[in-house]
């Protein structure tokens, strides 16, 4: 008798915790898919932003293609600064909002403006004063250079808009009123295609633009999507409506704090972000052809990771709110719970990829030669897709929420710069590898390594940190 009794009070015991954990895992899956879900249409719409220009600018051919993806660079560039300045942002924004400090909010948001409008002026003004050598980074041809250049000096002047945008679409986000910046990326994006199809071809009765046109409509965009972002958010009455004084209410000793918890972030996507453009500049420097098949795959690159950004997005949110409450088995449940769900995704869509290459790469008019590389590419994008993707889950989407700002940037730093940079240059302008070969080791290299380094300090449970 005191057999079965004990073994069914241990029945009760684990059908208990087996309930709790399915509620748990319930209520992830509601918070995750409330926010991640307009964050991935609004990630599909942007990264949808990139492929139509990539696509109606490769029907003018394999040059302009290549041009208007060395200027994309810079952009590319600034969006990752921003995203930098905004990340540090973020992780006080969440936890605040866990908190319940509106206050610490507000001012987070006035630091964060201000140091995204700073950013985007400084871009403008290499954009319009310096085109040819941003561009020069990228290739020694003199007509990709002159072509990207006159593309730049347009797109140049909608930077001060994208920072604006950015930092109102992370407040927002963070304090999950998440619709708001799809409504304005949906705006923007069907400006730009239909003023892509006006300006670039020049149908009803508009001038036919070419890369020029292709400018002109992406920089309008930017200013409608800020525009839609900021009417939006003060018409319903969000935290985007706050008085001067609260956003300037920014103390020494908050600023200090902003800054050690802040820097490294912005320091860790300004690093990495520049590894990925000098990577770019040894494919460019290997041909201009090397260089449009690595704008191809790029633009199906973003295309593929949206769910995952997304995703990404939501586990920030969520982690940075469970820390600032002191919810800390919470924290860990949730982010073990999204690194699950995007090792899954990753196989998913990287199978896919490999089965749909030949459909997806009909969509681009270009050269057989450009074509083949671009598959070769794709392939392998597909087979370790999911090592690209765990670490952008572990570093952005979990140690940053928890308040460990530094892991990332250290880790990163050695993996590109002292391994993957030197290694990709010496494949591709030493040894005069192929695009596929080069572009396998410039991946494989570093995602491997980091896979492992990051899934050990996660199991360490070192990377929550609070900081409210």
């Amino acid at each position: 008798m005191r057999l079965t009794r004990r073994a069914t009070d241990a029945d009760i015991f684990y059908s208990s915790r087996i309930i709790m954990k399915t509620q748990q895992y319930a209520g992830f899956t509601r918070t995750m898919l409330s926010i991640a879900v307009p964050l991935t249409l609004q990630n599909l719409l942007f990264s949808s932003f990139t492929l139509i220009d990539t696509v109606m600018v490769g029907r003018l051919g394999d040059l302009p293609l290549a041009a208007v993806g060395m200027a994309g660079k810079w952009s590319w560039f600034l969006n990752i600064v921003l995203f930098g300045c905004t990340s540090g942002a973020a992780v006080f924004i969440a936890q605040y909002f866990g908190a319940g400090d509106h206050r610490g909010i507000h001012r987070t948001y006035g630091l964060m403006s201000i140091l995204s409008l700073a950013s985007g002026f400084l871009f403008m003004a290499c954009g319009l004063l310096i085109p040819e050598k941003v561009i020069g980074m990228f290739t020694r041809d003199p007509q990709a250079i002159a072509s990207a250049a006159g593309y730049l000096r347009i797109i140049a002047l909608s930077y001060p808009f994208q920072a604006l945008a950015k930092s109102a679409s992370t407040l927002l986000q963070s304090t999950q009123r998440v619709v708001i910046p799809f409504v304005g990326a949906a705006c923007s994006v069907v400006t730009n295609v239909v003023l892509n199809a006006l300006l670039i071809f020049g149908l009803c009765g508009f001038p036919a633009l070419g890369v020029a046109g292709a400018a002109i409509a992406s920089a309008v965009a930017a200013v409608v999507n800020a525009l839609v972002i900021y009417a939006l958010g003060f018409a319903q009455g969000t935290m985007l409506r706050a008085p001067l004084s609260a956003l300037l209410d920014i103390s020494r000793g908050f600023a200090r704090e902003y800054v050690r918890v802040g820097a490294p972030a912005m320091f860790n996507e300004t690093i990495w972000a520049l590894s990925i453009l000098i990577y770019s500049a040894i494919f460019g420097h290997m041909s201009t052809e090397a260089y449009a098949s690595i704008t191809v795959v790029k633009s199906i690159e973003d295309l593929t990771c949206i769910a995952v950004h997304g995703m990404c997005s939501a586990c920030a949110v969520m982690v940075g709110s469970y820390v600032g409450q002191g919810r800390y088995d919470r924290a860990k449940a949730c982010a073990r719970y999204h690194i699950a769900l995007t090792t899954a995704m990753s196989v998913v869509i990287g199978g896919s990829l490999l089965v749909l290459k030949g459909p997806i790469m009909s969509l681009f008019g270009v050269s057989e030669a450009v074509r083949a590389d671009s598959m070769a590419v794709i392939m392998i994008y597909g087979v370790e897709m999911a090592l690209r993707n765990i670490p952008l889950m572990l570093v952005v989407g979990t140690f940053r929420a928890g308040g460990d700002t530094k892991y990332g940037l250290i880790v990163d730093t050695i993996s590109a710069y002292l391994i993957g940079i030197p290694l990709t240059a010496l494949c591709g302008l030493v040894l005069h590898m192929s695009v596929p070969a080069t572009y396998a080791v410039m991946y494989f290299v570093e995602d491997v390594l980091k896979t492992i380094v990051y899934g050990r300090h996660f199991f360490s449970d070192k990377w929550i940190r609070p900081v409210v």
